[in-house]
């Protein structure tokens, strides 16, 4: 009878052990999951950040004072004047979000192409992002312009602010268990960028 209880004591604990190592195995690998996909989104979102922060950083280059530097002013999409080649003429330069249905090739519902097009020429895809919000101020951060900014108004923006969200393209990992009501149905790593810039109207730059 004892060497009974024994073996099924030493089951029980057996059980035990075991369960907690597939739990420390699970553990060590969401977690070097969710690093990686860290790593994969800093990647991202800085790649987006460069190509946005140059253009942005130059906003109003070669317009004339009198002249207004935005055109358009939504929340989600802008169009600004900047001559980028340096050929004496300001170029038409207009940001905007996608709709996330258009973009089906990554596993993240939110995801969408963020647009940029030059004057008259072809549309191109800057990168993917899931937000791509812009505010707009006439003096300081204060001083809030409601968008859309529209008719003489454009002339009062004098500052920017731009942020960027980027996701993880590919879930980290999926777990029925944990949807709730309102939730998502997968975990994906985020990573921010904001900044605020100047629309500078200074012609001699």
């Amino acid at each position: 009878m004892a060497s009974l209880l024994d073996i099924i004591m030493a089951m029980f604990i057996g059980s035990v052990l075991l369960l907690s190592v597939f739990n420390a195995n699970f553990l060590i690998y969401q977690h070097s999951t969710v690093l990686n996909g860290d790593v994969l989104v800093q990647e991202l979102l800085i790649s987006n950040a460069q190509i946005v922060e140059g253009e942005f950083r130059n906003m109003g280059v070669g317009v004339a004072e009198d002249q207004a530097t935005i055109l358009q002013a939504l929340d989600t999409a802008i169009t600004f004047l900047s001559d980028i080649d340096r050929n004496g003429t300001p170029d038409t330069i207009r940001y905007w979000a996608g709709n996330p249905s258009a973009l089906s090739q990554t596993q993240n519902s939110m995801d969408r192409f963020l647009h940029r097009k030059v004057n008259n020429g072809s549309v191109q895809s800057v990168g993917i992002v899931t937000q791509f919000l812009l505010r707009y101020f006439s003096q300081n951060q204060l001083d809030t312009l409601i968008a859309p900014v529209t008719g003489t108004d454009l002339k009062m923006i004098k500052i920017v602010e731009i942020t960027l969200e980027v996701q993880n393209p590919y879930a980290l990992y999926r777990d029925p268990r944990d949807i709730k009501m309102g939730e998502r149905e997968a975990l994906y790593s985020s990573s921010y960028w904001r900044q605020t810039r100047l629309a500078s109207q200074n012609f001699n730059r």
